[in-house]
């Protein structure tokens, strides 16, 4: 038994990044005590119906990292999205001498040399905000005094990074921190919840693409629109549903627009879990707009409803479509080329739903294994035996690695 800390900057945001901490807090309750660092008063109940997570509501402290950050959550979102961060890990570093070990879900913080840290994308403290800001957030401000600011405030120290339990959500992140900080850390594929999909019958399906995704401009929702657009000037009736909560309102305002007078698609907004699955697996197509997207846990739940995704030709989302060069796509005029190719071509579709369905995508990111690794993570962490993973012989083989899972 351990007392631990989770960090994470903000649950209720609902994307990749909470499942995995959701589901990092689900996988450490039973044999820890566990603490929530974080800047806002999640609902974990909501959360666990989101995530289809049992996290026990009862048995988890939840306490806000101070006041400054917290405040500056609330008031400016994502705005101050690095220096909210910077702050946060800065308050977990103060309070690790009351924890037997700090567990980052939220990237790489300034929380000492023995921490575990999952990231998702780095922060990369050793670079300027504008060579990062393309691929890592469309909120990072591009001022010289602010980064300067929030690099002070992350204290984040290279050597300690690299003592670090460190994690990566693909191989393509794990490059991205190898070349930041010098170390490559493990690569764990994020937990994918396939217990609801269903691979129903191709011939039962609605002709029409489905997107999982925060309703924000990263995720590119009108260049999605666009593509389905010229789908159907090729002579394919596809429509389009757009799923998922907004945390721009700006942009869903321009989305909302666009969409417009356009039939075809039904901007459906944040839905019910069994909703969500059932839009998946009613469908025969997924479609995903982030560029330079870390891993993509919308696309591989979408892949594990049987439907075929298109995503574009960069980042984490490679592993998914196990790099099918006819899922992915390099501008918009291309996925509307791509996605007419295959809406067109009965035999290429059977032979793209081979690597999808509940099984496949079980198999390669299934929450079971997600779990069990981070267990036995952080039994080595705490330099104690994992209860729930029986040590191996000194002879046993090696076990496979995590890229391969």
């Amino acid at each position: 038994m351990g007392e631990i800390a989770v960090v994470h900057m903000d649950l209720m945001s609902k994307g990749g990044g909470e499942a995995v901490a959701m589901n990092v807090l689900e996988a450490l309750q039973e044999d820890h005590d566990v603490t929530v660092l974080t800047l806002t008063d999640p609902d974990l109940d909501e959360l666990n119906d989101y995530f289809d997570t049992s996290v026990d509501t009862d048995d988890l402290t939840v306490e806000r990292a101070g006041y400054l950050a917290p405040w500056m959550n609330e008031e400016f979102g994502l705005k101050y999205y690095v220096l909210q961060n910077a702050l946060l890990g800065r308050y977990a570093s103060r309070r690790s001498d009351e924890f037997d070990l700090l567990v980052s879900t939220i990237n790489e913080l300034g929380l000492g040399s023995d921490s575990v840290q999952y990231v998702h994308f780095p922060f990369d403290w050793t670079v300027s905000c504008d060579d990062r800001e393309h691929i890592f957030h469309p909120t990072i401000e591009e001022d010289s005094l602010y980064e300067r600011l929030a690099t002070w405030v992350a204290g984040v120290n290279r050597e300690d990074i690299r003592q670090n339990a460190l994690l990566a959500n693909s191989d393509w992140t794990a490059d991205v921190v190898e070349d930041a900080y010098g170390t490559r850390p493990e690569v764990l594929h994020p937990p994918i919840d396939t217990r609801e999909f269903e691979d129903r019958p191709w011939d039962e399906r609605e002709d029409g693409i489905v997107t999982v995704g925060r309703i924000e401009r990263s995720k590119r929702i009108r260049e999605l629109i666009e593509i389905t657009a010229g789908v159907r000037e090729q002579g394919h009736d596809v429509h389009l549903h757009v799923i998922g909560p907004t945390v721009d309102d700006e942009y869903r305002e321009e989305v909302e627009a666009l969409a417009a007078g356009r039939e075809y698609v039904e901007l459906e907004g944040e839905v019910p879990r069994e909703e969500l699955v059932e839009r998946i697996c009613d469908h025969k197509y997924g479609i995903h707009g982030k560029e330079y997207e870390h891993f993509g846990m919308a696309v591989a739940e979408l892949a594990a409803g049987g439907a075929i995704p298109f995503v574009p030709n960069d980042g984490g989302q490679h592993a998914i479509v196990d790099d099918r060069e006819e899922l992915l796509y390099e501008s918009v005029e291309d996925a509307k080329e791509k996605v007419a190719r295959v809406v067109a071509d009965p035999d290429l579709q059977r032979d793209l739903r081979g690597q999808m369905g509940p099984r496949a995508i079980r198999r390669r990111f299934g929450r079971e294994r997600f779990q069990r690794r981070i267990r036995r993570i952080v039994a080595d962490a705490l330099d104690r035996p994992n209860a729930d993973v029986p040590e191996k012989p000194a002879d046993a083989p090696a076990e496979r690695p995590a890229s391969g899972d």
